[in-house]
């Protein structure tokens, strides 16, 4: 039996009501989810009034990198700079990650300085949250007036169109307002000209990568064109269509047609964990996969055994610098920034000395330098730890505990 509570307070027994009723049940749940989510967005930006600051140095930027490598800040042009200590507190308390929070705040920041008309429709919930965060990334990049001339063309529709009106929209703007910061964006986006292999791409890694290819169009255009006249090629006229590959599986294998063509060879660097009575091991990075594909991989390729770590040693130095051995022992051990809710991978990560290292001769005392006082924390919580009020200790258990600058406690469970 299903129960819910209408927005008067008074529960409905959704069983036994008439299919219209249903549906208007289900329209008060979205407006009780706008409400809702137009707190979040009030809240992170009183929470970013709080902690303006004047100095970029200090600010919070998209980079978790150091504060010298300093890229663009969050909200776009015309918003204040938020503090950069504002950003983990607002994330453990949200108990999402600290770029999920800057977006909350960086959207916020946008809605309520530049975009005023999408802002009135946000405070009354006849523009849903979401698509005015939508509206607020789509126009980020945008000039204070070009994207004032978006604002005024789609808040009136907003809760009525997708994403391409208003992409068509924030180009239009673009054209028409900064044919100047077009030309600049044109030739910024050839600084993200790349090539990049994920081996991640969802919740379950099995085995299988994405390339992401940015470049000039009528480059990618001819490899495009390429890949589908050899992935055609590939079809077998003497199989019925049903025994034949998918098409995007001929384009994957004509990839790689065209990669032995040209005499690559693969090198690559796994970290794979694998015990003698399991059916499956453990790539980090990617996650679980089977022997069998494992048992594949090495009879096609060279392999480093490196023998088999005690994760329980408790060997400790007197140096600050930890040797090869305990580095591993704890990357393993943790396997990411041991922050509330980030998930940085812990080879990305600093090893920070839980209990501050002092040097001997300035009084420290000897074995500071152990497993058990190492954690990897990634460079923006390492700040927030050394400069911004955090403080943590590591469990017998191997979980975390973290108070944040103003008290509230937060645990992290061992992985």
């Amino acid at each position: 039996m299903l129960v819910e509570v209408q927005r008067s307070g008074l529960p409905v027994v959704v069983d036994e009501v008439p299919d219209e009723f249903v549906l208007q049940l289900a329209a008060e749940a979205e407006v009780k989810a706008r409400e809702a989510d137009r707190s979040k967005l009030r809240l992170a930006l009183a929470w970013a009034r709080r902690h303006v600051v004047d100095d970029v140095m200090r600010a919070a930027h998209w980079s978790d990198v150091d504060l010298r490598d300093v890229c663009e800040p969050i909200g776009g042009a015309g918003t204040p700079l938020v503090h950069e200590a504002a950003v983990a507190p607002l994330a453990a308390a949200l108990r999402v990650s600290a770029r999920t929070a800057m977006q909350l705040m960086s959207d916020a920041l946008d809605i309520e300085h530049r975009l005023p008309r999408t802002r009135a429709g946000l405070e009354s919930l006849r523009i849903a949250p979401w698509r005015a965060r939508q509206i607020a990334v789509l126009t980020h990049g945008l000039s204070v007036e070009a994207a004032a001339y978006v604002d005024a063309q789609v808040a009136p529709i907003a809760d009525t169109v997708g994403r391409t009106r208003i992409e068509r929209l924030v180009n239009e703007a673009a054209a028409r307002f900064d044919a100047q910061e077009q030309a600049a964006a044109e030739d910024a986006a050839k600084q993200a000209w790349g090539v990049r292999l994920d081996h991640y791409t969802g919740a379950v890694w099995a085995g299988t990568s994405r390339l992401e290819i940015i470049g000039d169009t009528p480059t990618l255009t001819k490899v495009y064109e390429l890949l589908n006249k050899r992935a055609h090629q590939r079809f077998d006229p003497a199989k019925p269509g049903a025994e034949q590959p998918p098409l995007e599986h001929r384009k994957v294998a004509a990839l790689g047609d065209i990669a032995d063509g040209a005499g690559a060879r693969s090198r690559t660097t796994l970290y794979l964990h694998l015990s003698p009575d399991d059916a499956l091991g453990f790539v980090e990075r990617l996650g679980a996969v089977t022997v069998e594909t494992i048992r594949g991989w090495l009879r096609a390729s060279r392999f480093t055994l490196q023998p088999v770590l005690d994760l329980s040693r408790t060997d400790a130095v007197d140096g600050y610098q930890p040797p090869a051995w305990m580095r591993e022992l704890v990357i393993l051990r943790d396997r990411t920034c041991v922050h509330p809710n980030c998930d940085k991978d812990a080879r990305d990560c600093d090893l920070d000395h839980i209990e501050a290292y002092v040097e001997m001769d300035d009084g420290g005392p000897p074995a500071q330098t152990r497993p058990d006082n190492l954690a990897p924390l990634c460079r923006r919580h390492h700040r927030a730890k050394t400069h911004h009020g955090w403080t943590y200790r590591r469990n017998r258990d191997g979980s975390y505990t973290w108070t944040d600058p103003f008290g509230r406690i937060y645990d992290v469970p061992r992985p």
